[in-house]
């Protein structure tokens, strides 16, 4: 078969428009390119030769919505991506978190559990683990049930352990995980305190009382009307004085109300809501 390698924009409106009314999953607020890249490489892993082949299939097999999700809706993420993000963070909750009796935290677009873990041992290299309760949710099924075991190639952890060397050059990075064949499994202590969960941030309603959100790299994805949307919820489901960490490559600023989040710390990407 043919590879596709173009859709039309009706096309694309029309697929996403029918999958929100039909499934109620939104992807009408992606970004378009973005958006239209993801569908032309579905349509080529999965034989089918257009659109309409692929809205047949999605009317046909009522498994295949989520499988289709999957695919659209996959994430590129490492441990320790961005090592400045972590150093500075831990110098933050080590001072801010130090005295509290718990603390709450929110991987909104967790993808494959990456960041769970990162932030996992952070907490148990600061002594706040015991503290921490986490909510780790993504769209992607498929990363969830990657996220929650905890298994990555040895391949992907080449890049992991030259962003943790870079984040702590004083500590050995495998001893936060084993070996087996060509994986390796992260130890599952570094993630008991966090719960995973599906969650549409387009669709679903949003849980509260978090003193960090974590949304790296997700809103990328979305058009400016949904981010500040978003962006709107993320400050309702703060706490006073919250912090909100956001992807180097979002470039949300121009959006964010600075009378609901302040910058703290530019360098790291690091957000504070207001009041």
């Amino acid at each position: 078969m043919q590879l596709v390698t173009d859709i039309s924009a009706e096309e694309m409106n029309s697929l996403t428009e029918s999958i929100l009314a039909r499934y109620g999953i939104d992807f009408t607020c992606y970004e378009p390119k973005s958006l239209r890249r993801r569908i032309i490489r579905a349509l080529n892993l999965f034989n089918l030769a257009s659109v309409h082949e692929l809205w047949v299939r999605l009317l046909s097999d009522s498994k295949f919505i989520q499988v289709f999700t999957n695919e659209i809706s996959v994430g590129m993420t490492s441990m320790f991506r961005d090592p400045i993000l972590w150093i500075n963070l831990k110098k933050r909750i080590s001072k801010d978190y130090r005295h509290r009796e718990s603390v709450s935290i929110w991987h909104a677009g967790c993808s494959t559990g990456e960041e769970v873990y990162t932030l996992g041992i952070l907490l148990q290299e600061t002594y706040l683990q015991d503290k921490a309760k986490a909510y780790a949710t993504d769209i992607n099924m498929k990363a969830i049930e990657e996220a929650k075991n905890g298994v990555y190639t040895k391949i992907k952890m080449i890049e992991n352990e030259t962003n943790y060397r870079e984040y702590n050059p004083n500590k050995d990075f495998p001893i936060y995980f084993s070996t087996s064949g060509k994986d390796a499994v992260m130890n599952a202590q570094l993630v008991s305190h966090a719960s995973f969960a599906y969650h549409n941030l387009i669709t679903d309603s949003f849980p509260s009382g978090f003193d960090m959100i974590l949304c790296r790299n997700v809103m990328i994805y979305f058009d400016a009307a949904a981010k500040t949307k978003l962006l709107s919820k993320f400050y309702d489901a703060h706490k006073p004085d919250g912090y909100l960490i956001v992807g180097f490559f979002d470039t949300m600023s121009y959006l964010i109300d600075t009378n609901k989040f302040k910058l703290v710390d530019d360098e790291a990407g690091i957000f504070q809501k207001v009041g």
